[in-house]
């Protein structure tokens, strides 16, 4: 008897931890809401806005489901049906942290200015991630339950399991090295712009909670007895939705912030390239500069990468540009006596 209140007690504390995990989605969302509208709703969609649907929306849909599964009380007496169902959260689990990462990896891709090597190191490293922890839901099981308990609980029928959580640990690793590693070369250059300021601080919390809540549950998994080992996967994906939401939030408000005081500041003026420049910025008026801003138009206030390092990248025409006075004679040859130190031009 005390063997099966005990199992009744960690199943009830289990459904009302994701319930409450999920009402903390809702509040979330809420108090968000109004952003939401103003920097999505009213923006031009892009891939970047799908994303942020997807992971907004189809979060909600999946957790309004599993609140179903938590408190249906007929899975004991259809065990087939239970069995093909359990691996439904460990799947749409799968599929929306995907999704995430690939939102984290397309801001890695913009700050360093639309690099393809980026590109081909982070995408076969999401790709495995997504083998390693589809490969561990398919060893997912029910939970065995008596007669008359709620539910159909997903757990592991060995170790594999754990890879749901422990595979996005190296890919949130190397993406949060990836973002440091770009805002020291930005520091180094004395280069401060409020858009990099913003995806570093978001950036470092989201890497601390992520990393901290896939670990918990890696570590819960191993510890935990049978019926609540995976007691703690509702938190990290609605963690890690919650996180992505406010980074694609943030990183809009910090571009219209920026966008707009610059404006304010000062009124743009234009000058003349020297003819070594002028085959750049005559390429840059029939090409698309690939920034976080396609992930909605958020980066403004970027620089002369290409001029300044030699890199391969293009200037959308009208960018506002920060350059200070080292900068200008470097890319232009002169000094024009009308732009003072650190002021922004119109290029």
């Amino acid at each position: 008897m005390d063997a099966l209140a005990t199992a009744y007690l960690h199943l009830n504390s289990n459904y009302m931890f994701q319930t409450s995990n999920y009402v903390l989605y809702i509040w979330d969302h809420a108090i968000t809401f109004s952003d939401e509208v103003e920097k999505v709703w009213s923006q031009p969609f892009t891939f970047a806005s799908l994303l942020f649907y997807i992971n907004r929306y189809i979060t909600h849909c999946q957790f309004l489901i599993l609140q179903v599964e938590f408190h249906e009380t007929t899975w004991t007496h259809s065990v087939r049906m239970c069995d093909r169902y359990v691996k439904f959260a460990g799947a749409t689990t799968l599929c929306l942290v995907a999704v995430a990462e690939l939102s984290l990896i397309l801001r890695v891709h913009a700050i360093y200015l639309g690099n393809k090597y980026i590109l081909m190191f982070l995408l076969p490293l999401l790709l495995l991630q997504v083998v390693f922890s589809g490969y561990g839901v398919s060893h997912g099981m029910r939970v065995p339950l008596p007669d008359g308990f709620p539910g159909c609980v997903l757990t592991g029928r060995d170790q594999w399991i754990a890879a749901l959580w422990a595979a996005p640990l190296l890919t949130d690793t190397c993406i949060f090295i990836l973002t440091i590693l770009r805002t020291i070369r930005y520091r180094r250059q004395n280069i401060h712009m409020t858009t990099m300021q913003v995806i570093l601080r978001d950036g470092t919390i989201y890497f601390a909670l992520i990393f901290s809540a896939n670990l918990m549950n890696t570590l819960i998994y191993f510890l935990a007895v049978e019926d609540l080992k995976a007691m703690g996967a509702s938190f990290s994906q609605i963690l890690t939705a919650i996180m992505i939401s406010r980074l694609q939030l943030n990183l809009r408000r910090a571009g219209t912030f920026q966008l707009d005081s610059n404006k304010a500041a000062i009124a743009p003026i234009r000058f003349q390239p020297n003819d070594s420049d002028r085959q750049k910025y005559e390429k840059a008026e029939t090409t698309t500069f690939f920034s976080v801003g396609n992930l909605g138009g958020e980066l403004h206030g970027t620089f002369f990468e290409d001029a300044l390092y030699g890199e391969d990248t293009t200037l959308a025409d009208s960018t506002q540009v920060y350059l200070d006075d080292v900068e200008l004679d470097d890319v232009h040859g002169h000094r024009p006596q009308a732009i003072n130190h650190g002021e922004f031009v119109k290029v």
